[in-house]
């Protein structure tokens, strides 16, 4: 299962819902992965904002205590197919969540994630909806 920046970042908070669902995740036996473009995500999050030492070392932490999806050349593929069939309905997605959609269909995983634009996305994409707040 890869990992939304929205489950991300509430990780990174130490919501408890989001500890409590990564917890029962990990106890069904299915793994959650980071993809690269989650990773961009909180890095660009925690520099545009000057985040403090702390955030920085919460962000590391949480890099380095999950697997990393890589983007991959067949990633790459299925999210420019996406992206193309979703502007030509004139509903684009934005480049990194065609990306994580994208590497989901890639890899027939399933996406972990409270945006409601892509739990709503179809085409195909399985997701698991996740809301916190």
């Amino acid at each position: 299962m890869l990992i939304d920046s929205s489950f991300a970042i509430d990780l990174l908070e130490g919501l408890p819902q989001a500890r409590s669902l990564a917890e029962e995740i990990d106890r069904s036996g299915e793994s959650l992965l980071l993809p690269a473009p989650t990773i961009f995500e909180l890095w660009v999050g925690a520099s545009e904002s000057g985040e403090s030492r702390s955030t920085i070392e919460h962000v590391e932490a949480l890099v380095s205590a999950y697997p990393v999806a890589d983007f991959r050349r067949e990633d790459a593929r299925a999210a420019g197919e996406i992206q193309a069939a979703m502007a030509r309905t004139g509903r684009a997605l934005g480049t990194v969540d065609a990306q994580l959609v994208g590497m989901c269909l890639a890899r027939s995983e399933t996406l972990l994630t409270a945006d409601s634009r892509l739990l709503r996305l179809g085409h195909g994409l399985r997701v698991r909806a996740y809301r916190a707040r």
